[in-house]
């Protein structure tokens, strides 16, 4: 009996080795990405870094048929709509941008995966092997499938975090060179 509680302590413990991502959140506990930038012009009008975020997104997006860019000229916002292709599906998200006089913000919010038909918004965390076991009920048969699918979770979040960072870092270079 005392092998069998050893067993599956040393089952359980096993699951919790794979590393869980943690992605930035806002108050609310939903995945943001958010960038408040001053820009080396202090004094660069909030319309001129609008264009400049606008020819940046044509740039940046302009060759992908699904991405949507709508601006509301009224509050000088910029809505880029877009995806990430990760690991044989697309994860979804809005990039607002909101330009002030000598800086700007930058949000990424809405991340929704996308495969095979099932949208399933992004977790603030990846999640863990205790996780999918009690969400399977316990009738996961194969501790071997559930592992493989902490480590793809885990895998796209990483490469997630890396795109969501890597858009707002191409964007603050783009506003911030002379």
């Amino acid at each position: 009996m005392q092998l069998i509680y050893k067993f599956l302590l040393l089952f359980f413990c096993s699951f919790s080795a794979l590393a869980q991502v943690k992605l930035p959140v806002n108050e609310l506990g939903q995945v943001q990405y958010q960038e408040i930038v001053r820009l080396p012009d202090a004094k660069r009008p909030a319309k001129q870094i609008m264009e400049q975020a606008r020819e940046w997104g044509e740039e940046h997006y302009g060759s992908i048929q699904t991405a949507q860019q709508q601006y509301d000229p009224e509050h000088n916002i910029l809505f880029i709509k877009a995806s990430y292709p990760i690991n044989n599906q697309l994860v979804r998200y809005t990039l607002t941008i909101e330009p002030k006089y000598g800086r700007y913000r930058a949000t990424l919010t809405d991340l929704i995966a996308e495969n095979n038909g099932l949208n399933v918004p992004i977790q603030a965390t990846s999640p863990t092997a205790e996780e999918l076991h009690r969400a399977a009920g316990g009738n996961a048969t194969s501790k071997d499938v559930i592992e493989q699918t902490v480590q793809q979770q885990t895998e796209l979040y990483q490469q997630l975090d890396k795109a969501c960072r890597a858009t707002l870092a191409s964007l603050k270079q783009a506003l911030t060179e002379d």
